[in-house]
């Protein structure tokens, strides 16, 4: 079982400077992609688990599959690196026409997961963790990043969610990227 909480929204107000951040820069590139869903012409909907019997054939993607594999399995994580899969959905979103939707659901690195509950303090351990969860939305109009935490124990601890808000935050300002809370 699993506890979610859902702590901030955030209504992203340059949507053309994030979405150049998000499809052509780094900046969510390890974090995992739990699922995305895009809507253009027709609907794309992506599963980021890793399944890890593709590519063992070998064949003309084998070699960069087997890496974006082995990078996030190296880390012990079950679903795709955003920077393995950013590219292609890139591709779909580009072009004349605005997107009708879409969603990403990320989460936090999992390798960063323990130096980031040292610095909160937090008395989780990352194993009482699902995931610091980032949900990005567009409704065709508005762009919206929320913030979740996913626990797999119960807690009345409000620290970590507060503090993954405030990291959150902290990196959007650090792109430069204009917010305003819901």
């Amino acid at each position: 079982m699993h506890y979610y909480e859902f702590m901030i929204a955030l209504n992203i107000l340059d949507i053309k400077k994030f979405m150049s951040a998000f499809l052509i820069g780094s900046l969510f590139d390890d974090y995992l992609l739990i699922e995305s869903q895009i809507t253009t012409f027709c609907t794309f909907s992506i599963d980021g688990r890793l399944e890890k019997l593709f590519g063992a054939e070998g064949g003309s993607d084998a070699e960069e599959t087997a890496k974006n594999r082995d990078a996030s399995e190296d880390q012990g994580a079950d679903y795709v690196r955003w920077s393995a899969v950013r590219e292609k959905c890139f591709s779909v979103i580009k072009g004349k026409h605005t997107p009708l939707f879409f969603k990403f659901v990320f989460f936090f690195p999992p390798e960063k997961l323990r130096e980031f509950l040292n610095k909160t303090d937090s008395p989780l351990l990352p194993q009482q963790l699902g995931g610091l969860c980032l949900n990005l939305r567009f409704d065709g109009t508005n762009l919206f990043l929320t913030t979740g935490l996913s626990l797999k124990v119960f807690s009345p601890d409000r620290e970590l969610g507060r503090a993954w808000d405030d990291f959150v935050r902290q990196l959007l300002i650090d792109h430069d990227i204009l917010v305003s809370e819901m």
